[in-house]
């Protein structure tokens, strides 16, 4: 028999073969009910509720800040024996986070200040269906108000130092809150530190109390710090910088609530950074810096930190790869990879690290035991000023490629 027409050869009743339609059984029984089941439940999945918001339901915004937003929602209803899996909040149209069913707030970070946005909330049942639609509201963050700014003494190794302290606006000093403390580089000042970086801005915005420490001042009247190898009258008296940063820390610890402490600093305050994070790492939480390098030896921290290094590729004064620099201090300088590799050991972390590049802009990240992290971001036309803030008497323009301000500030809103 042919097979051309596609018919299979089925028998009649009478035993006969019958070409002449494909085979066509009767359904049995159990089929039957199976697809009677299907079909039932079927059914009852399109009918049932998804879940719904209650009338006139609205996003209650709990409280709003320069950079954060919090926010609350009304439970929705779902089918009996159903419940709540999960809640996704998002701004402007991008999920942002999510909660667990049983949560009806959330709160919201890292956002700008004097800003109006649209949030979104959508629930999700059990059975993995989302509310349609989605709860929405508007809230806009309260404006940054310039922080309270006081000239502090300190007395330390037979010296009286001087430091800038920036205050949030209206701050009682009781409720958590950050401390941040921003290191000048080398023949800077507090005061312009803190202007080629913005920082009072971004330390107004966050919330943060942040405090500026000054560097001795040698018979130039320059000030510098002692960073180890580096740098002027500071190392080359060796002047106790170490102990006068944590006894600043110590003292504003006494004074205000501090929940987690970063340091961040710039070429000779970056390598006064990298030396406490090597020499005294008990003291801070995170340490974040633009051009630097380890100048310590040895390097042997006995608690890891969460570590971000931003270098410049352009950058003359400390190169990336090591050796004389072209400022006036005239040191050769360590290999940043060098200082690096010692840190990653220290803390147990992996190599090699996963990278990521855009537009000339290389970052490196090292997978580490709780509580540690390392992070490197090279720019390729970047020099030694600071990315992203003011120009100031250093050869060249700062690289806009990136904000240094901004990625420290994740870092230090991360901790």
């Amino acid at each position: 028999m042919s097979l051309h027409s596609q018919h299979l050869a089925c028998t009649d009743q009478g035993g006969t073969a019958t070409p002449t339609s494909p085979c066509r059984r009767p359904a049995s029984r159990l089929t039957r009910l199976l697809a009677g089941t299907a079909a039932v439940a079927l059914v009852a999945l399109a009918t049932a509720c998804l879940p719904a918001w209650p009338t006139g339901g609205t996003i209650t915004i709990a409280s709003a800040s320069p950079t954060s937003i919090d926010l609350a929602w009304p439970e929705p209803s779902v089918d009996p024996g159903d419940a709540v899996d999960l809640y996704e909040v998002s701004v402007d149209g991008s999920a942002r986070t999510t909660v667990s069913g049983t949560q009806l707030s959330a709160h919201i970070a890292d956002l700008a200040p004097a800003t109006t946005y649209t949030l979104s909330v959508r629930a999700r049942d059990t059975l993995g269906r989302w509310s349609n639609p989605a709860l929405t509201g508007q809230a806009t963050t309260s404006p940054a108000t310039a922080p309270i700014v006081e000239r502090r003494t300190l007395v330390h190794g037979g010296l009286t130092r001087t430091y800038r302290l920036d205050i949030p606006a209206g701050y009682s000093g009781s409720t958590g809150a950050r401390l941040v403390l921003g290191l000048h580089g080398g023949l800077s000042s507090a005061d312009g530190f803190a202007n080629y970086t913005r920082f009072p801005s971004t330390s107004a915005a966050n919330g943060w109390i942040m405090a500026y420490p000054e560097g001795v001042t040698g018979p130039q009247g320059f000030r510098t710090w002692n960073g180890g190898g580096c740098c002027g009258h500071a190392q080359a008296t060796n002047v106790d910088d170490t102990g006068f940063v944590t006894a600043v820390i110590g003292e504003l610890k006494n004074r205000f609530a501090v929940t987690k402490v970063a340091l961040t600093g710039h070429s000779n305050g970056a390598i006064l950074s990298y030396r406490i994070a090597c020499e005294a790492p008990e003291a801070v939480d995170g340490v974040a810096i633009w051009s630097g390098t380890v100048f310590v030896d040895p390097c042997s921290p006995t608690k890891p930190v969460s570590l971000m290094h931003l270098h410049g590729l352009s950058d003359t004064n400390i190169p990336f790869g090591g050796g004389t620099g072209s400022g006036v201090s005239g040191a050769s300088f360590p290999p940043v990879m060098e200082g690096i590799e010692t840190i990653r050991q220290a803390y147990g972390c992996s190599s090699p690290p996963t990278t990521g590049a855009t537009n000339g802009v290389v970052t490196y990240t090292w997978s580490c035991p709780a509580g540690a992290a390392i992070r490197l971001v090279t720019v390729d036309d970047a020099n030694h000023e600071w990315p992203g803030g003011l120009d100031t008497v250093l050869p060249g323009t700062p690289s806009t490629k990136i904000d240094a301000t901004a990625m420290i500030a994740s870092l230090v809103n991360g901790l």
